[in-house]
């Protein structure tokens, strides 16, 4: 039997996936939120009151959704994009 696992010297292989083979299973994680979040926005037209610190304002709650979606998703993008930047700061970091 040729298996290559029982050859000496042969490596286990490596099952941290690289970031081109985690591309497709981002996207459609993407693409899943995406649309739950247009579905709750059209789900959800009444009108609102929004309480700020100093004042209140009324809007729609689906510009109020879509607003908070594209704040959350600013504020993942800049946690991610510190995270690289520390790790490429670090000794032996990659």
């Amino acid at each position: 039997m040729d298996d290559q696992s029982t050859l000496p010297g042969a490596q286990p292989p490596d099952h941290e996936p690289s970031r081109r083979e985690l591309r497709p299973a981002r996207l459609v994680l993407f693409g899943v939120a995406l649309v739950l979040l247009i579905w709750f926005a059209v789900a959800n037209l009444q009108d609102v009151q929004i309480h700020f610190w100093v004042s209140t304002a009324g809007a729609p709650l689906i510009v109020v959704i879509v607003i908070s979606g594209f704040l959350g998703a600013a504020a993942s993008n800049l946690w991610s994009w510190l995270r690289r930047r520390r790790r490429a700061g670090e000794p032996g970091g990659g």
